[in-house]
């Protein structure tokens, strides 16, 4: 952050914000060689303070053409800065080439790394194939030496971080010590910021959404694998008062508003394009179900979203895909349909929106809980002071 706006962005401001407030170790955050400026962002500064977390900022005079040396100028610049501030661990996260870059400064400096496995970049490039395709895909060069790369990196680390339970189980089914592998959840901040008014983003939602009616949508990026034409092609079978409203932007906006002229329902969709993260509170509320209709595919079995949290703690009733990920991020606490399956997908959305699903509140905020960057901190904590023999 400030310059891109994901769950990775979140997960880092939410795990150092925390961090900084709560232990006295000091954490330094640097991003990867050339950002902002490889995502066409001019910074102000070579540094970024965000409510209290610093972002450093790695932006060579020469950008190297070549990634042999790109990678060996970033390592360089981040063994300097290491040194200089006497670090103790170093934590990088995915893909394989941050891993890469840290354990060769980790191994300069003689100190452990971790390895924090937030997506999996292969598996996510595979699930654009259709299923009958995938298995092709995965025997390519490309996903081939990505894979064997990523579980390379997951090896050799001192510590690794999944973010769920299934993803770990993953990992230790093909050789890796569960005793090394930590499972750190997304989570939200203590105290949501849902309910503070944002005047700008209440009359955009205003002028886009008409309370008379109910909307069925996401908070998402707009890409193949979260699976939300399948939103689309439900509104001719729905009640003429339900309507699909997209929060965010991507590759798959075009052909989603394709789909929603072809089916004659354009009229029902909205798309609010991407929105400021302090004022996207305003854009849960005016859902009615929030879904999280994931195609079935390896990375969306394993990797967990951040986006249900937010709507479990406001009260929106959440329809996912019944995917073992999904599971574990709403705790059991949703609605499931079969990936894929529009049949499914329009029952159980007029169940929920007929009143026949009851949210038990309490239940939820008692397992949102556990699901808070000050929760898991304290779990880093506990893995660094174990990682460095600490006392």
């Amino acid at each position: 952050m400030p310059y891109t706006q994901s769950g990775y962005t979140v997960r880092t401001q939410g795990l150092l914000r925390a961090h900084s407030k709560i232990n006295s170790r000091k954490i330094i955050c640097v991003t990867r060689l050339g950002y902002p400026v490889v995502v066409g962002r001019i910074p102000k500064s070579r540094e970024d303070n965000l409510d209290g977390v610093i972002y450093r900022r790695i932006i060579p005079r020469i950008f190297f053409p070549n990634s042999r040396l790109r990678a060996q100028e970033e390592i360089r610049e981040l063994t300097r800065i290491a040194k200089s501030e006497q670090v103790g661990v170093i934590h990088t996260t995915t893909d394989y080439r941050n891993a890469y870059v840290a354990s060769q400064v980790a191994k300069r400096l003689s100190i452990p790394w971790v390895y924090e496995v937030r997506g999996e970049r292969e598996n996510t490039w595979l699930s654009q194939f259709e299923a009958e395709k995938r298995n092709e895909a995965a025997a390519s060069g490309y996903y081939t030496y990505a894979h064997e790369k990523e579980m390379e990196a997951v090896r050799k680390a001192g510590r690794t971080i999944f973010l769920s339970e299934v993803a770990k189980a993953d990992a230790v089914s093909k050789g890796i010590d569960p005793g090394l592998a930590w499972v750190i959840p997304n989570s939200l901040p203590r105290r949501s910021t849902t309910a503070e008014g944002h005047d700008s983003a209440q009359k955009l939602v205003s002028s886009l959404v008409d309370k008379s009616k109910k909307y069925i949508g996401t908070v998402s990026s707009l890409v193949h694998y979260e699976g939300l034409s399948i939103v689309i092609r439900a509104l001719p079978f729905l009640p003429a008062d339900v309507n699909a409203l997209f929060v965010g932007d991507g590759i798959e906006r075009s052909r989603l508003e394709a789909l929603a002229r072809s089916l004659g329902v354009a009229d029902r969709v909205v798309f609010a394009g991407k929105q400021p993260t302090e004022s996207i509170g305003e854009w849960y509320g005016a859902l009615d179900v929030f879904v999280v209709p994931r195609i079935s595919s390896l990375v969306t079995a394993r990797v967990t979203p951040i986006k249900t949290l937010e709507a479990m703690r406001i009260g929106i009733p959440v329809l996912a895909s019944d995917l073992p990920a999904l599971h574990e991020v709403t705790g059991e606490l949703a609605v499931y349909f079969a990936p894929e399956n529009l049949e499914d997908f329009v029952r159980k959305i007029k169940v929920i929106l007929d009143g026949n699903v009851e949210i038990n509140q309490e239940r939820v905020n008692q397992w949102l809980r556990t699901r808070t960057w000050e929760h898991n901190v304290k779990k880093l904590e506990a893995m660094y002071t174990e990682l460095t023999g600490e006392k």
